[in-house]
């Protein structure tokens, strides 16, 4: 596929010159190639590319100096770790009912969803044995 590069070009006294990526369309930068990622996740890329297309190799790197060496694998030095506060409170909220997540909508109104049970309930706990049987074609041996 030939991608245009006179896309991501504009002339500056006589010369081409990259373009501002902030002025330009997500349709600009599709054309050139480019997807939707993370700062952390172009810099990997980046660091494997430079590596001749080797992930080993970018663990190995000694350009200790580059400005992209700390974030090479993927992960931000700077970053401090996650609290077990942090981590229970992530736990709960993946956890919790929609109802709960959502709260409340952008204008106030409480969103009121009605809970109903993934499977029906049999009505006691005859039934329920009942049904079992009959799906694991149990029913009449001893």
């Amino acid at each position: 596929m030939s991608i245009d590069r006179k896309i991501g070009l504009e002339l500056l006294r006589g010369h081409d010159v990259g373009r501002d990526p902030r002025r330009m369309t997500a349709d600009e930068l599709a054309a050139l190639g480019h997807q939707r990622m993370s700062p952390l996740r172009a810099l990997r890329l980046r660091c494997v590319d430079c590596s001749g297309d080797s992930a080993g190799e970018v663990r190995l790197c000694t350009a200790v100096t580059c400005p992209a060496w700390p974030f090479r694998m993927g992960k931000s030095p700077w970053r401090s770790p996650v609290t077990e506060e942090q981590r229970a409170r992530l736990k709960d909220h993946a956890f919790a009912s929609p109802a709960n997540r959502l709260g409340t909508q952008k204008s106030g109104v409480q969103i009121e969803l009605q809970e109903v049970a993934a499977t029906p309930v049999p009505a006691s706990p005859d039934e329920d044995e009942k049904a079992a049987f009959s799906r694991s074609g149990s029913e009449g041996r001893s």
